[in-house]
């Protein structure tokens, strides 16, 4: 089964609303304070309901997921729900966001190529001195953790990865406190957490 047929598959079956408090607390502990007033913001990997439905934001809000059945299921609010991928070039234009915020989808992105183009073309959509935010499950020292549809790198691995886009890290915490767990085979692996918050 292909990543969009699983997430499609996923959130069909799925009845009700949810958003990661995981990612709200990042937002609210760590990003929020860094931001414009206005603030334009683009969401990658809202699925059905945006994180920032729960935040108060003078500006405008874009929440794009490549699920068709995420995007359908979406409420009508002052969001913008598209559905889009971080992978599709078209789709973004220069200078636009003042933020682009990372709920989960790069996680979600295992082919190299495709991971390439996604990081081009978030440093594209920002605006100068724009901020990119990121919360992405890290490898545990000493432990290699795989999960179907993801890819998980360590935490060195990831700030090697943004910083050769043109970001320069602000923020760089690995948590445990939040860390990631699932069933794989019915063996539950966990991975830790890392947040970023970088500039263009």
């Amino acid at each position: 089964m292909e990543s969009k047929e699983f997430f499609n598959q996923f959130h069909k079956k799925s009845r009700e609303f949810y958003f990661s408090k995981s990612l709200q607390d990042f937002y609210e502990t760590n990003v929020v304070q860094r931001l414009p007033n206005p603030c334009d913001v683009l969401e990658l990997g809202s699925g059905s309901y945006s994180i920032f439905e729960e935040e108060p934001l003078e500006g405008s809000v874009t929440a794009i997921d490549f699920s068709h059945e995420a995007i359908k299921k979406a409420p009508r609010s002052r969001i913008s729900y598209k559905e889009s991928n971080v992978v599709d070039s078209t789709y973004f234009t220069k200078d636009s966001y003042d933020l682009i915020f990372d709920s989960h989808c790069l996680n979600c992105i295992t082919s190299p190529r495709d991971r390439q183009v996604a990081f081009q073309n978030i440093y594209f959509a920002l605006k100068p001195e724009g901020i990119f935010a990121t919360e992405l499950m890290v490898q545990p020292i000493g432990q290699n953790v795989v999960m179907p549809f993801k890819m998980i790198k360590t935490a060195n691995e990831l700030e090697a990865e943004i910083i050769s886009y043109g970001f320069k890290i602000n923020y760089f915490m690995i948590s445990k406190e939040n860390s990631f767990g699932t069933l794989v085979n019915g063996v539950e692996v966990t991975c830790d957490v890392l947040r970023v918050i970088a500039k263009k």
